[in-house]
């Protein structure tokens, strides 16, 4: 890890305040995991059916520990684990002020979580009085995409391993000047994609499309025509998403040369491109089983924050100390 050094005459409270840096940097890493890790377990409540495990919020069946029965535990997991997030994202603010208060980097996307999260956790709220609507869920998922985006940022600019990255990024910019530009084009349309194909399942088009790579829609496509186009959509965009990322992840490789680490980053997510179509053909040919379901949104999320990450570091490239 890199040297933090202060100038001549700072005072004896400069070791604590490495401490708190240090500590920052590990609750970045711990509550993006836990954002991802919510995300997954809310799409297992969507996909098996649970969602109104707990029909009553923020308490279930009116008390605060649910019933014995399944389908309410499985709903309170969720629950839960976005308490567990949340607390770690308000932590994640209060030491942004303490140890960051002077960079922006951190002090803006840090606070930022914390509208997001009264955004998010009133959505789910809402979700569940509401009966689960469409418009709602498909708004639960925007938000938690975009949390997912804030927080992976503080990873890239405090964490150990991204500042190293960052440090020797400049070499790699200097050789495609365009990259901070295109990775996050990338992102955004990468995180459009992810909102359409959540708009796909929330309106009941998941399989408006019954074949592939055809749609087969048959019937359908004139009983239904507003789903078999939804479907269509997302999959014009999911090709699309998926060759620009891929030029783009093999224009980072072609820059990065020796450096191991933005070259091996570039390859994992261009791996994940190829099992997110996997999974994608995977929903229509298995008639939508709900662990490709699962995966599909996960892995998605892994793209969208995968490049988010990415962006951090080149672009960071200049305020980063070298390792």
């Amino acid at each position: 890890m890199s040297a933090v050094t202060y100038p001549a005459g700072t005072d004896a409270r400069a070791p604590a305040e490495v401490r708190l840096r240090r500590l920052y940097a590990a609750l970045s890493l711990t509550t993006f995991v836990s954002v991802l890790v919510l995300i997954t377990v809310g799409s297992i409540v969507r996909v098996t059916g649970n969602g109104l495990g707990c029909p009553d919020w923020p308490l279930c069946y009116g008390q605060v520990v649910p019933p014995l029965q399944l389908s309410a535990w499985v709903e309170f997991s969720h629950r839960f684990i976005g308490a567990v997030t949340g607390a770690q994202i308000a932590a994640l603010a209060l030491l942004a002020w303490k140890a960051h208060r002077h960079e922006p980097w951190v002090i803006g996307p840090a606070t930022a979580l914390i509208p997001l999260l009264a955004l998010q956790v009133s959505l789910g709220g809402l979700h569940v009085l509401l009966e689960l609507p469409a418009s709602s869920g498909w708004t639960h998922t925007a938000v938690a995409m975009a949390i997912a985006g804030v927080a992976v940022t503080q990873v890239g600019v405090t964490h150990p391993a991204a500042r190293a990255l960052s440090a020797r990024a400049g070499a790699v910019v200097a050789r495609d000047r365009g990259l901070p530009v295109i990775l996050p084009v990338t992102a955004v349309i990468t995180y459009l994609l992810i909102l359409t194909g959540s708009y796909v399942t929330r309106s009941g088009a998941s399989l408006a499309c019954p074949a592939f790579p055809y749609c087969g829609a048959g019937e359908t496509a004139v009983v239904f025509p507003e789903l078999v186009k939804a479907q269509l959509l997302h999959r014009f965009l999911a090709f699309g998403v998926a060759i620009t990322a891929c030029l783009t992840l093999w224009r980072l490789v072609q820059a990065a040369r020796a450096e191991a680490g933005l070259r091996a980053a570039a390859l994992v997510l261009t791996v994940l491109i190829a099992v997110q179509i996997g999974l994608g053909m995977t929903n229509v040919l298995l008639r939508l089983p709900p662990w490709s379901r699962t995966l599909h949104l996960l892995v998605a999320g892994l793209l969208w924050t995968g490049l988010v990450l990415l962006w951090t570091v080149l672009q960071r490239r200049e305020a980063a100390p070298a390792a």
